[in-house]
């Protein structure tokens, strides 16, 4: 693992949902001189953090072997949501949208934005939409392409996206997976599991700067692509990247963000160099003691344990607070927490616990919450959520 820098007092920490912190040797990497995007030195860092990616999805690339591609441009999530989209979906085509948040519905606005017809199918917030609606919702619509949210950063609930993967296979459709909440933190086997796209963002889990926009997309999803009539859009079109992916050196399309990407492929190396294995298991380690932390003073998930991915919680406020009263006492103690979105604004409050945080992060972050939970006269046991978060980080440890 890398460091973080404790002594830092430009910023909060950030324990929201994205962006995370990030280590001190990729914010120096971030400052070196800018280098041509057409560059060498450009080139070794792209496929590095192209490599790194793919093994972060469990392929094992091989000299000479065809791998998915990894298109990584400037961008955020969402444009990497509307890549995927607009090079598989043809304005008019149908789409099956599977959604249990808030960016599970974004696909949707995305695909709808661009003409496609999309059947929506979602569920409560907090629960996971059944398998057996999304393969009515195929069967009946004879979409070509499935969009899921791995886990919505809204609510914290990761979805059964291998169920849903074969549920795609067994009618001929692609699936395109939003990692952004989950990749690098969590496993995830695109081949293995039947993933046709994968979209991140390099924000989160991946512990980057914000900027970069990461798709993978499969020799299956390119060709659908090919066989697409037209271009839907210009920037996005995966036929324009392909060939400065491959080697920027010899092809142009537009610049690269080099700094960002030199960034990138830092943190893909710290990242190698815990194991991915290893991070993921540290990610649940984090999760399941964080929560265990936080329920000792009172603060709950909105869903049950068992729905939930690995690196972010969606937290119940007790009843007399607000989620913006505490967020401001929180951020009194130089630590940044998020609130809920559209409808659980006003009952949640959302903590990250993912990247390169953790132990020492995550007590000042629990400590921080007992702080501001006793200042706004909540029955808190002080010292508890700390107390609770030390056994659960031992007890995940042994186990």
């Amino acid at each position: 693992m890398s460091s973080l820098d404790p002594s830092s007092t430009e910023s909060p920490l950030l324990l929201i949902p994205g962006p995370t912190p990030v280590p001190r040797e990729v914010l120096a990497a971030l400052a070196r001189p800018t280098v041509a995007h057409n560059s060498a030195a450009a080139a070794s860092d792209l496929k590095a953090l192209q490599l790194g990616v793919l093994r972060s999805l469990g392929h094992r690339p091989e000299p000479g072997e065809e791998q998915p591609a990894v298109l990584v441009t400037a961008g955020s999530g969402t444009s990497a949501m509307e890549s995927a989209l607009v090079n598989t979906v043809a304005p008019g085509a149908s789409v099956v949208v599977v959604s249990h948040g808030f960016f599970g519905d974004r696909f949707a606005a995305i695909a709808r934005a661009h003409g496609a017809e999309v059947e929506l199918v979602s569920c409560d917030w907090g629960e996971q939409v059944p398998v057996e609606t999304v393969e009515r919702a195929l069967e009946q619509t004879g979409a070509k392409v499935l969009t899921a949210t791995h886990v919505d950063t809204a609510n914290g609930v990761a979805s059964p996206f291998s169920e849903y993967a074969r549920a795609a296979r067994a009618h001929d459709a692609l699936l395109i997976l939003d990692a952004v909440a989950s990749a690098g933190g969590m496993p995830l086997e695109m081949e293995a599991e039947g993933i046709d796209v994968v979209i991140t963002a390099s924000q989160k889990a991946l512990a980057m700067p914000p900027g970069l926009a990461i798709v993978v997309a499969s020799r299956r999803a390119l060709e659908l692509r090919r066989q697409m009539e037209g271009q839907v859009s210009y920037f996005l079109d995966w036929l324009n990247w392909l060939p400065p992916m491959t080697d920027p050196t010899a092809h142009y399309f537009a610049t690269l963000p080099t700094n960002l990407i030199a960034a990138g492929a830092v943190a893909i190396e710290i990242a190698e160099g815990e194991g991915w294995s290893e991070r993921f298991a540290r990610h649940r380690q984090m999760a399941r003691a964080t929560r265990r932390g936080l329920r000792a003073i009172g603060l709950n998930t909105v869903s049950g344990d068992e729905l939930l991915g690995t690196t972010v919680s969606a937290l119940a406020v007790p009843s007399g607070i607000t989620p913006a009263a505490l967020r401001v006492e929180v951020a009194k103690e130089g630590i940044a927490i998020a609130g809920g979105l559209a409808a659980w604004s006003q009952t949640s409050i959302r903590i990250g616990h993912m990247g390169a945080t953790s132990l020492p992060e995550l007590l000042a972050g629990v400590a921080a919450l007992e702080q501001a939970l006793l200042r706004l006269g909540a029955p808190v046991e002080r010292g508890a959520g700390v107390a609770e978060l030390l056994c659960g980080w031992e007890a995940e440890a042994v186990a």
